[in-house]
């Protein structure tokens, strides 16, 4: 066999050894065992068909945003499978009464990953000049036998989906873009992959924002590293209810474009294999409480960094 792929590397036929990597990002809409949110009162049923859900996607790697604690994900996401890193805003919230809206990624057991400082820049400043927004989780994850890659979990302002820079939503957004510019700029020469909820049609045609982003990166340097996104033409077709408030109701609801989005370095863009939206069965969706946004993944069959 040994003589068999010393002959293959002569004749330049030799494969390098590559690992499937899936990647997954989920908005959980108020993922809390508390009772102070509507859209969070769930009961066994529910958390048995999200764990249910997440068990068939079988992510390597998952973004998660809107949970409040690691109890919480637990009753969907296994412990003894996945390590959690949450935001760095959980040990300051979670004795807090209310329900919060933390970002973090779960990565699968036996994995190396080193948790890093949140990119607290994408949540601006406030109020008395304090952070007034979602902060995004970082790690760097090392496949095993392969090169890292830097990850970042973000939830960005709502109220901007698809109009121009007017609204104060919109001119807060265009900043997390830029923030998100220069975050990448001091990782050009770097595996990684901005994943979640962008609250912005960004894989649309001519999205403005996409446009802005890209014009951001070219203000930072003049010969930025590509940035794909490798969900511009899933299909969205999520199936979900929303709570009226002003009914005291449930609606069914169908969101047919795209807000959850992942982004990646051209090295991994070279190595994607496909990407879709996980949609819930109608059924389901009637009968239980599971999320209004459905899971996005995607799929990578990464090199060997011995390559």
């Amino acid at each position: 066999m040994l003589r068999r792929v010393g002959l293959l590397v002569l004749l330049g036929l030799y494969v390098a050894p590559s690992y499937a990597l899936t990647v997954a990002t989920w908005n959980f809409e108020w993922l809390t065992l508390k009772t102070d949110q509507r859209a969070g009162i769930r009961h066994e049923e529910d958390y048995l068909q999200l764990a249910a859900i997440l068990a068939q996607i079988s992510p390597d790697v998952l973004a998660f945003q809107e949970v409040d604690s690691p109890e919480a994900l637990a009753r969907v996401i296994p412990k003894e499978k996945y390590n959690y890193y949450f935001s760095d805003r959980y040990a300051a919230l979670k004795s807090s009464s209310h329900s919060q809206q933390l970002t973090g990624i779960a990565v699968r057991k036996g994995w190396q990953v080193d948790d890093r400082k949140d990119f607290r820049e994408i949540a601006l400043p406030g109020l008395f000049g304090l952070p007034s927004l979602r902060y995004g989780a970082y790690v760097v994850i090392t496949p095993p036998g392969h090169a890292p890659i830097h990850l970042l979990s973000v939830h960005l302002k709502s109220g901007c989906f698809h109009q121009h820079q007017g609204t104060s939503s919109c001119k807060k957004l265009s900043q997390q873009f830029r923030a998100l510019a220069e975050w990448l700029a001091v990782r050009d020469d770097k595996n990684v992959i901005i994943a979640g909820d962008f609250n912005r049609y960004i894989g649309e045609n001519n999205d403005p924002f996409w446009h802005t982003f890209n014009a951001h990166r070219l203000e930072i340097d003049a010969n930025p590293p590509n940035i794909v996104n490798v969900t511009k033409n899933v299909r969205a077709r999520c199936k979900a209810r929303r709570y009226n408030w002003r009914t005291q109701t449930w609606n069914q609801v169908m969101y047919s474009r795209l807000v959850d989005h992942v982004l990646v370095s051209e090295p991994l863009a070279n190595q994607w294999q496909y990407s879709f939206q996980y949609q819930f069965d109608y059924h389901k969706v009637m009968t239980h409480r599971l999320s209004d946004h459905c899971p996005i993944v995607a799929r990578f069959d990464i090199e060997s960094a011995s390559k």
